[in-house]
């Protein structure tokens, strides 16, 4: 397998700048704009072709990115316009997350879950705890249902409206959560053993290698040539790429989509020649970042009742103390302390939707 795979798409480029002129605010500069990208959803090759051609200025000038540049983020948000006036494509039409990452990612977390439990379990439990199967497959369900309800957004993202996708990312939601409960309650008095708390850092250090032997043992993603798009299967990348990608509500999405097939109906062109790829066509039109913001709001205040019916579920069967729990309280602060941020990020998108352009504005004027 290559290096490149085990550290990432970006990590050799962003050494790269650290190694050119053996300064560390170099590739603290790439990292920025790494960020500003990545929250602009630009695909990770773009972000490494952009940041390799503005590399090679580096090495030759023996100038910092800095000084040729200018400010990282304004330097990374300038690229973006002007690819879309170039008529290049600055995202891509295929969702982020694959079914394989619900279990490989998915993996991860319940790894990082596993740490989690084992700081509220020494509180709760001290030095010393029951074992069961609930407690042990607790953090894989949890890794692996929140994969799969992002997953399951995604992917009908792309071919339904926004509420749909939501509807069918929070049924996957809600599942996991009921299974949680059941987890949590229905298996507590099947203890397997009774033993160290710091054992739970066992389950952790077992769930990162079962990451890491499916990370090799399950193919990944290939690349594929696509045979050519009619317009109808045009129309529909278009639409999801609109909504995955760029965030746009549903009636611009519609909108943008109808004056496509409008244009090139005059044009006597299928849809495929007058605008190139439905991403590099998507490219043109600004992200609407309150939509966006808005979205993951909705997403994060959902949270909040699952996470409580974890919290107070035990009530129904001990309605003493003795039946909240502590890893579902520890669940409704972190998912009440999401929720706040989310709003609080909605009122800042709403005051500046986009940056440059409007809702669903063209920001390029190229082909």
């Amino acid at each position: 397998m290559s290096r490149e795979r085990h550290e990432g798409p970006l990590t050799g480029v962003l050494q790269a700048y650290r190694d050119a002129r053996g300064v560390a605010q170099d590739q603290a500069w790439a990292e920025q704009v790494v960020g500003t990208l990545v929250l602009d959803e630009v695909s990770p090759g773009l972000i490494r072709r952009e940041l390799q051609d503005a590399l090679n200025l580096v090495r030759e000038s023996g100038e910092g990115p800095e000084v040729l540049y200018g400010p990282a983020r304004e330097w990374a948000r300038e690229r973006v316009v002007d690819r879309a006036e170039q008529g290049l494509p600055t995202v891509d039409s295929t969702p982020d997350s694959t079914w394989r990452d619900v279990l490989v990612v998915g993996s991860v977390v319940a790894s990082l879950i596993s740490l989690m439990i084992l700081v509220v379990w020494l509180v709760r439990d001290g030095f010393s705890t029951d074992y069961t199967w609930g407690l042990l497959l607790l953090p894989l369900v949890a890794g692996t249902g929140v994969m799969g309800a992002l997953t399951t957004w995604e992917r009908v993202l792309t071919r339904r409206p926004a509420w749909m996708a939501a509807a069918a990312g929070l049924g996957v939601a809600a599942l996991t959560v009921a299974l949680l409960a059941w987890l949590l309650l229905g298996t507590r008095d099947d203890v397997l053993a009774t033993g160290s708390t710091f054992s739970l850092g066992l389950l952790a250090i077992g769930y990162a290698l079962l990451a890491g032997a499916l990370e090799r043992l399950l193919p990944e993603r290939g690349h594929r040539r696509r045979p050519p798009l009619d317009d109808e299967a045009w129309a529909r990348e278009l639409a999801g790429t609109l909504r995955l990608r760029m965030n746009l509500p549903e009636t611009k999405v519609r909108e943008i989509v109808r004056e496509a097939r409008s244009h090139a109906a005059q044009s006597g062109q299928d849809l495929a020649q007058e605008f190139g790829t439905p991403a590099t066509y998507a490219s043109r039109f600004a992200r609407d970042r309150a939509t966006r913001a808005r979205r993951a709001a909705w997403l994060q205040t959902a949270l909040v009742p699952l996470a409580a019916l974890v919290a107070f579920g035990g009530l129904l069967e001990e309605p003493t103390p003795s039946g909240i729990s502590g890893y579902g309280l520890m669940m409704v602060a972190v998912t009440l302390t999401l929720a706040v941020q989310g709003w609080r990020r909605v009122r800042r998108a709403t005051d500046d939707p986009q940056g440059p352009g409007g809702s669903g504005t063209p920001v390029g004027t190229g082909r």
